[in-house]
């Protein structure tokens, strides 16, 4: 099924080039090194991992505490200690669940931003450069680097983006 695609694919290529005196321009860009690469997404993976480092903060005095707690309870601890290190290590437990599901969230909002806006940029790109087609390097198994327009959607990006 996806060599029919492929096949296709290069069926429509093939006419799409025949249809115009020039050859098809066609690139391939790398999302993931735009996203790091460029002002915008730096400052997102910063915001990110100031992010991760203030929950870890968090985290490390909770777990010093549960820490405390059960080096506290000695070799026959009472029932009132158990259900006090119990509840102190569920509360523990939590807290890590509630501020991985905080960082997920934030970095998986941020990424949606951030992939509009290298959408808009690759869209620019592609009409000011008359573009036929644009891959990911994800979707393509071989290029010729010469394709690779990632430096230039990076340009193009961050001067889309400029203003903000």
């Amino acid at each position: 099924m996806q060599r029919l695609g492929y096949m296709l694919m290069g069926f429509l290529l093939l006419a799409a080039s025949g249809c115009s005196g020039e050859a098809p321009k066609i690139g391939v860009v790398d999302v993931v090194r735009v996203v790091n690469d460029s002002h915008e997404g730096k400052k997102a993976n910063a915001e990110v991992n100031e992010l991760v480092k203030a929950r870890q903060a968090t985290l490390n005095k909770k777990a010093e505490a549960v820490e405390k707690l059960k080096n506290s309870l000695g070799s026959e601890p009472s029932k009132a200690k158990r259900d006090e290190f119990n509840k102190a290590a569920l509360a523990y437990q939590k807290l890590v669940a509630a501020a991985d599901e905080e960082v997920k969230k934030k970095a998986g909002d941020l990424r949606k931003v951030v992939l509009e806006h290298i959408r808009k940029a690759l869209d620019t790109v592609g009409q000011e450069e008359k573009f036929l087609i644009i891959f990911t390097n994800e979707n393509v198994g071989y290029f010729q680097k010469s394709i690779d327009i990632t430096d230039r959607v990076i340009k193009k990006y961050n001067e889309l983006q400029g203003g903000k």
